[in-house]
């Protein structure tokens, strides 16, 4: 399949100057449905576009994806199938549901890798593990899973105190990133009470001086989780592909679904 027409707009404005960011996530390869929601972004009037990673994987064009995104000069980061893609692993270090899925997922992690060109591990290669941007609304940290790994996944459900910590790990307000497939918006705050037990040299000073504080409070800095979900192979329930809309001056979020055209066709071709 050829690359479409070049569409009448490129994303020349960088994200720390954009009105509204558009954050993509999990491509896997699938350029029909890219063409898709770069269309539907286009007409929201969104001057930027950040990429979440997982360029490539599951899908048929993995060569015109990673093309598309370099040719529209999108920035993004390092996936977890990018990755292990670009590094010639036997994996993409995701975690499957079930054997057959797992099985599944060999075959498609197999045929990618012996489908991309050189300039495309190349370019793999290169992307970040995170992207930093200062927004009027606060710091922004894009990465693929988490600060802590491309393979690891903050769900909807993920433990508050972990999500905080991943958060604080890299100084931001905002947390932006993709893997589970499924988009969410989340904000924290609030505070909470911290409890050591006394180690002797403690108890000590505490019956000396009438110290008995045993716990203390630490508040936590307000945090978003901007989970983008996936336009390539979306797994919240329904078919359409999914992003985020990001007003960076408000911090407000938006989440879209757009209908993904069938790759089914293609991919029967290419078996």
């Amino acid at each position: 399949m050829s690359l479409p027409a070049e569409a009448p707009w490129v994303f020349d404005v960088p994200p720390a100057k954009a009105r509204r960011v558009a954050l993509i996530s999990c491509l896997h390869g699938n350029l029909e449905a890219l063409e898709s929601v770069l269309a539907h972004v286009r007409s929201r009037e969104i001057d930027s576009v950040i990429c979440l990673g997982d360029l490539v994987g599951y899908g048929p064009f993995p060569n015109e994806v990673v093309a598309r995104i370099r040719k529209l000069g999108i920035p993004s980061v390092l996936g977890c199938w990018d990755e292990g893609i670009a590094e010639d692993d036997d994996n993409c270090g995701c975690a499957f549901v079930s054997a057959e899925e797992g099985q599944l997922g060999s075959v498609a992690f197999w045929w990618t890798a012996t489908q991309v060109s050189e300039q495309t591990k190349d370019f793999l290669a290169s992307l970040p593990m995170a992207l930093a941007f200062d927004l009027p609304c606060g710091r922004l940290v894009a990465v693929h899973g988490s600060p802590a790994s491309t393979s690891e996944y903050l769900t909807e459900s993920t433990h508050e105190l972990i999500v905080l910590e991943r958060a604080a790990r890299v100084g931001c307000d905002l947390l932006a990133c993709g893997h589970t497939h499924v988009p969410y918006v989340k904000r924290l705050a609030g505070a909470l009470e911290v409890r050591a037990v006394a180690s002797v040299k403690e108890r000590v000073y505490r019956a000396r001086y009438g110290d008995e504080r045993v716990t203390r409070p630490v508040k936590l800095l307000p945090k978003t989780i901007i989970n983008a979900g996936s336009v390539g192979e979306p797994r919240h329930g329904g078919v359409d592909s999914t992003y985020a809309i990001l007003d960076r001056h408000s911090g407000d979020v938006g989440l879209c679904e757009v209908p993904m055209r069938s790759t089914r066709r293609s991919m029967r071709q290419l078996n």
